[in-house]
């Protein structure tokens, strides 16, 4: 389907390209790859720019002169375009084009030995496009004002849909901004290489026990550090094959040459890169003239026992107890010995600075990542304060303190978390956040750990202004504020831009510093730019979101994922 409109693209999405192809050319190709050679193009909007394309890659298009009237309109266009043999066909928006055709292929073969009218893509437990539909499901009265849409129309039929579980993240990208789109570049950039939530796809698939999971992430956490650090002297490594490769270089541990039983899985599954570090994590070889990523997964997966980094010769003290000299094992793990401590010397000679060292600078961010299962963050906008004036006030950084309704709201908050597990409590330093942080801290036994990056945004001279003073004495700077206030900066003042470079820093480096459940008490701004974070939403939405003294968010986090389960609640005390 490409005849809408790309309205909030901005640009005609058919058109536009990543790489050397055009989202329309991927889309055809992928179902070519698949092998699935009939395909049909529904346009509508600017489609005179659209066919030339069309008719140079020998596909049928179908005109939808109703295209303004939405996506049901140019579906129900495509269909009538079928051949009367057509049993089924895969439904799939233009702006979704990343899809594999491996994935193709299981939808397929799921269809072709099941009795299911609909087969939907799932990718962990999402469903995605494109659906296989069969041609009987659209012989019933079918509209293109049917309430509620195709979904709406084809969970008629849900008793008699599948649900086919994909390890392919790209079911789920769509490209309705020019976000979207730097999202779907970046996961083209990748090649064949797994996202995160791909390899934990192929954890669950494959059913990798929670100590192996542990064990890759820290793994794969050591590993990209060590990559970051060589590409600053002038190596250029990938780091998302670096990553992908850590989580996945266990993949079949327990199996029999589980390095070799691993990589075949992943070639097979089309991540030959991946694949080849995995075939080479117990056994590099003979040295190569230049450090790859294979050197790094190796070295990496022999400083970490279990989830615990050790240095090599520790590591491998035990295992060299075992057998006496001559043995021939002994000597299989003398050699990785050997290889780890060569690769080890290369980094450190690149690098003019000691392995230990980088390990004792990022130790707590590496323990920590295995850890990083499903966790909550606790954030709250600290109590009411005493405001040093009437009316609305630009307060910024002006270090006030808690009013009683205040200290009440901030006992409401201890009372509501008490019976939370928080592995950390982090607040601004200004008085009104470390206050309302202390009273929630204290049945915990915690001491917040106070930053300054999570300050209010400083408006320089309009602080401690009402609105209306500023709104007379800077009209032309209130003005433009108020068409940019993200860009904006207060005379001797930051914009929210600069507030949340600082915050959303130091955000990062509170999840990488603990393993649990955390608590911020943040301010106003400061949690919006964060909830911004959390929700995938621009700063320009930052007003959207309401922040009262004294609220609770919650925010599930899962490597670094996010989802806002709570948001703007006002705690109060149950009544007596």
């Amino acid at each position: 389907m490409a005849a809408g409109c790309s309205s909030r693209m901005g640009a005609l999405k058919p058109l536009l390209r990543i790489g050397p192809a055009t989202l329309l050319e991927m889309a055809v190709t992928l179902f070519r790859k698949a092998g699935i050679q009939d395909v049909h193009v529904v346009v509508g909007h600017r489609a005179e720019e659209i066919i030339p394309f069309l008719d140079r890659l020998k596909v049928k298009w179908v005109f939808n002169e109703h295209y303004d009237r939405g996506m049901l309109s140019s579906i129900l266009a495509g269909v009538q375009s079928f051949d009367p043999h057509v049993e089924a066909f895969c439904l799939l928006p233009v702006d979704i084009p990343l899809v594999k055709p491996r994935t193709i292929n299981e939808l397929v073969s799921a269809y072709r030995n099941g009795q299911a009218k609909v087969i939907y893509p799932c990718f962990r437990k999402k469903r995605g496009h494109p659906p296989i539909i069969s041609t009987i499901c659209m012989r019933g009265e079918l509209a293109w004002d049917h309430p509620g849409g195709l979904k709406s129309f084809l969970e008629r039929f849900d008793e008699e849909a599948q649900d086919v579980e994909v390890r392919d993240e790209a079911i789920l990208m769509n490209c309705n901004t020019p976000q979207d789109f730097r999202m779907l570049e970046d996961h083209y950039l990748r090649g064949d290489i797994p996202t995160i939530q791909e390899c934990e796809a192929l954890w669950e698939r494959f059913d990798v026990c929670e100590n192996v999971r542990a064990h890759s992430r820290v793994v794969a956490e050591l590993a990209r550090i060590l990559a970051v650090y060589l590409n600053r002297v002038g190596l250029n490594l990938d780091l998302d094959l670096v990553v992908a490769a850590g989580f996945l270089h266990d993949l079949a541990k327990g199996q029999k040459d589980h390095a070799a039983t691993g990589a075949k899985i992943l070639k097979e599954m089309g991540y030959r890169r991946v694949g080849e570090i995995v075939a080479l994590h117990m056994d590099l070889g003979s040295p190569k003239q230049f450090l790859d990523e294979s050197d790094l997964i190796y070295l990496a997966d022999k400083c970490v026992e279990n989830d615990r980094l050790l240095s090599l010769e520790d590591r491998f003290q035990r295992p060299l107890a075992r057998y006496v000299e001559g043995d021939e094992i002994r000597k299989a793990v003398m050699k990785r010995l050997e290889d780890g401590k060569a690769v080890r010397k290369r980094i450190e000679h690149l690098l003019g600075i000691s392995f230990d060292r980088i390990i004792e600078r990022y130790e707590r961010g590496i323990r920590a990542a295995s850890a990083r299962g499903r966790r909550e963050i606790y954030l709250v906008r600290h109590g009411a304060i005493r405001l040093p004036g009437r009316g609305k006030q630009y307060i910024g950084q002006l270090d006030l303190c808690l009013s009683e309704e205040g200290f009440g709201q901030a006992q409401n908050l201890a009372e509501r978390l008490s019976h939370i597990q928080l592995a950390g409590i982090y607040c601004s330093d200004l008085a009104r956040s470390v206050k309302t942080a202390e009273i929630i801290g204290k049945p915990h036994g915690l001491e917040p750990v106070k930053l300054s990056n999570f300050r209010e945004i400083y408006l320089g001279e309009w602080e401690g202004l009402s609105f209306d003073e500023v709104c007379c004495k800077y009209p032309e700077e209130y003005e433009k504020r108020g068409r940019d206030v993200v860009h904006y900066r207060p005379p001797y003042g930051e914009s929210f831009l600069d507030c949340s470079c600082r915050v959303i820093s130091s955000f990062y480096e509170a999840l990488q510093s603990t393993r649990g459940n955390i608590l911020i008490v943040g301010h106003a701004g400061v949690n919006r730019i964060i909830l911004c974070q959390a929700m995938g939403k621009s700063l320009e939405s930052l007003f959207e979101i309401h922040q009262d003294y004294g609220c609770l968010n919650v925010i599930e986090c899962k490597d670094f994922g996010f989802e806002v389960k709570t948001l703007n609640e006002t705690v109060m005390r149950d009544p007596l």
